[in-house]
């Protein structure tokens, strides 16, 4: 379920350099930054904020699922 927060926070236009946490390790690393955003596909490309060059491209809605994303870098 998707709360009020995530419907006004989590806009393409609101995504570009936020940082994320992978609840699950991708690539050996859980912390992740916004890239690029492309409108047009609803995909987000994250990099890796330990290895610049680990890079991963994600559908937006992927990123609401709170049981595989959290908003911020968290321990």
């Amino acid at each position: 379920m998707i709360n009020n927060y995530d419907k006004k926070h989590n806009r393409l236009s609101h995504l570009q350099k936020s940082k994320w946490t992978s609840l699950e390790r991708l690539n050996g690393w859980r912390h992740y930054e916004v890239l690029n955003v492309f409108k047009k596909s609803e995909t987000v490309e994250l990099f890796s904020v330990c290895e610049a060059e680990n890079r991963i491209f994600l559908n937006k809605e992927v990123l609401k699922d709170k049981k595989l994303w959290k908003r911020g870098w968290k321990s």
